[in-house]
């Protein structure tokens, strides 16, 4: 009796929504069904409910944007002078992999950093990009040698040169 009367009740709430033999039970737009539908933006992305999309796709928001950029209605690519923090940078525009060298900029003194790397000065402690200084064992700044020439102590001979500083002697 319990089933029949589940099948009728089933039955019933289909015909309520104009489902009957022979038509199709409507189709709820969801982020993998590869039309763009529902408030995506774009193909399966975009909008308030699914991921954001890739370079190159539509979009109406920077939040529509895996970048975080969303240039004339279409996701651009992330760059390391968007003024975003994007494109794996350690701060907004620097720092990171992409960013910290090879053309990119490193990130200057009191910016986020994960690494000596992502840090104009090469120092960075406690996730901070530290300004260069005379004892911070790195040749920065204006050091002619590691923490010495320049504004710190002049380097004599018992300091060593770093190898491309030094002149051959013959």
């Amino acid at each position: 009796m319990r089933i029949v009367c589940a099948v009728v009740v089933v039955a019933a709430t289909l015909a309520a929504i104009g489902v009957g033999c022979g038509k199709k039970v409507p189709v709820f737009p969801n982020c993998g069904d590869n039309v763009t539908n529902g408030e995506e933006t774009d193909v399966d992305c975009g909008g308030r409910i699914c991921p954001p999309c890739n370079t190159g796709k539509q979009c109406l928001v920077d939040k529509d944007c895996l970048s975080l950029v969303c240039a004339a209605g279409t996701c651009a690519a992330p760059t390391c002078s968007d003024g975003v923090l994007n494109n794996s940078e350690s701060d907004t525009d620097c720092g990171g992999p992409n960013c910290a060298g090879d053309g990119g900029a490193p990130c200057a003194t009191a910016r986020i950093c994960a690494g000596n790397n992502d840090c104009a000065s090469h120092v960075c402690t406690g996730g901070t990009c530290q300004a260069p200084s005379c004892g911070d064992g790195v040749t920065n700044g204006d050091e002619a040698g590691v923490d010495c020439g320049g504004s710190c102590p002049p380097c004599d001979a018992a300091v060593s040169m770093p190898p491309d500083l030094l002149q051959p002697t013959d």
